[in-house]
């Protein structure tokens, strides 16, 4: 009897563990198969180049958004990233420490690198502007209203602007139990929105359990609907581990990316705003940012190293890239490789770049029609531009 139980026990407990065993060995397989000088470079583009490497405080981009009718992007920026990662658990802030910024693109210009087609956007009555740690954001297009996550050192929170031509004009700061750790936004119209949060145990509370959650691959993240004309109806819809990009596919199915399964969620959204779950697929590099071009071919970029990532992410509070101090300047070095890829139904998912030209790979945008896409860089100087 001892014996049957025995087996009866070892059985369910292989049941049990067995498949999320075989999950953690495939995501830290990925990490180790990426290491510097292990990981498969891959470059399917026609042609590309890093522009505005040398503009000041133009780096530490994150997110992208794309008008293919006006031939803008807007991109959100953070010099002072390197000593305030709230995601990363970079804590180092002082009195002097750098505001964030978003800038403006004009991708369509005809000296696409010239310092007239790139500008920072200006405040209007923006309460936080020295304390503002842009990091994910979405357009209403038909509203002009600007939504963007700011991981303020104050606390983390939804700014929310009305963009007129090149100014960012305050309408009221966002702030709820909920939006605990907010990291990406989906607008889905009226004040409507879908909002990522990263982990459960956040960094500035718990760096250690933080860390647990990322490798452990526990669901922590999760997806928040809340309706901004009524915050008291907000809701968790979903949860996913760490929980980070998320775009619409078309008007019934949301995507999410997730940093520490790797791969990508598939909802379908319901009237009452719930997510019914669709399935999920693997991608061979952590998925940070997503976005979908115009024919409805989602978009990703993401980091095939994580160790990497988060080495370049501890040494990064040295930076000073003028100093007399050789350890300083090199603190500045970003080696973290990137990737980007694209899925549809169609064909599947498609590795379109990977390497160490670019590093910190976080959003990709696509103009299809004008045929270039741009990639920005959590880490990285400047922007990369390709025409594909």
């Amino acid at each position: 009897m001892a014996a049957t139980t025995k087996i009866a026990l070892s059985t369910l407990a292989i049941a049990v563990l067995g498949p999320y065993c075989y999950d953690r060995y495939l995501a830290l397989s990925t990490i180790v198969r990426n290491r510097p000088g292990h990981y498969e470079p891959i470059n399917i583009f026609k042609g590309h180049e890093i522009k505005f490497r040398d503009t000041h405080d133009f780096r530490n981009c994150e997110d992208l958004l794309l008008s293919e009718v006006r031939g803008v992007a807007i991109l959100s920026c953070d010099p002072g990233r390197d000593r305030w990662n709230t995601v990363m658990g970079t804590f180092r802030p002082d009195e002097n420490l750098t505001s964030g910024s978003l800038w403006l693109y004009d991708y369509t210009s005809t000296e696409l690198g010239s310092n007239d087609s790139i500008k920072q956007l200006a405040f209007n009555d923006f309460p936080h502007e020295g304390d503002f740690h842009p990091i994910g954001m979405d357009l209403d297009k038909e509203t002009s209203i600007l939504y963007v996550v700011n991981h303020a050192q104050s606390g983390s929170c939804i700014e929310t602007f009305r963009l007129e031509a090149n100014t960012l004009i305050d309408i009221k700061t966002i702030t709820h139990p909920l939006l605990h750790a907010p990291n990406s936004i989906e607008s889905v119209g009226d004040g409507s929105l879908y909002v990522t949060n990263d982990h459960m145990f956040r960094s500035r509370v718990s760096p250690v359990l933080s860390k647990f959650e990322t490798f452990s691959g526990l669901p922590g993240g999760t997806i928040v609907h809340i309706d901004l004309n009524r915050t008291e109806g907000a809701q968790v819809v979903a949860r996913v581990p760490f929980a980070n990009g998320i775009a619409r596919l078309n008007s019934t199915t949301l995507a999410v990316a997730s940093s520490s399964k790797p791969g990508l969620y598939l909802y379908g959204m319901q009237l009452d705003h719930s997510l019914n779950f669709k399935g999920m697929f693997r991608t061979p590099a952590a998925v940070d940012n997503l976005s979908v071009d115009s024919e409805g071919t989602l978009l990703m970029a993401g980091h095939p190293s994580a160790l990497e990532l988060m080495k370049i992410s501890k040494g990064r509070p040295l930076c000073s890239p003028n100093s007399d101090s050789e350890a300083e300047r090199i603190a500045c070095d970003c080696t973290a490789p990137s990737w980007a890829a694209q899925w549809s139904e169609e064909k599947g998912l498609e590795t379109l770049f990977q390497g160490s030209y670019f590093c910190s790979s976080s959003t990709m945008v696509r103009d299809v029609k004008r045929g270039i896409s741009l990639i920005s860089g959590l880490y990285e100087r400047g922007i990369m531009v390709i025409n594909e």
